[in-house]
């Protein structure tokens, strides 16, 4: 299942800058085993801001869950939006059914 989460960085009066980076270095490589294992689809630093967004491709929602908690950043960063996302052109088949249940679905 997709998810895109939105992650703010919340740091201040809390480490020091210095803290921050060695921290911040280990995210780094943590986001990149994420990517090539393909558990993230993307992620993205968003550009004049402390966020990152990113895809992510997991089981559950369970699952998310104890990934966040795998993450070296994990005390500094808030989760400000996760979103489940759906594929489109399932959503597609879905209106041209117009949301009726398939046949495989009522012989259960």
């Amino acid at each position: 299942m997709l998810f895109y989460v939105q992650m703010k960085w919340v740091h201040e009066g809390r480490i020091s800058l210095d803290e921050l980076w060695e921290i911040e270095e280990e995210e780094t490589r943590h986001a990149e085993e994420t990517l090539n294992s393909g558990f993230a689809v993307g992620l993205w630093k968003v550009a004049g801001q402390k966020r990152v967004i990113g895809v992510v491709d997991v089981e559950s929602a369970e699952e998310l869950d104890r990934a966040v908690y795998r993450l070296p950043m994990r005390e500094y960063l808030e989760f400000e939006v996760v979103w489940p996302l759906r594929d489109y052109l399932g959503f597609a088949e879905d209106v041209a059914n117009r949301y009726r249940p398939t046949e495989a679905e009522t012989s259960r």
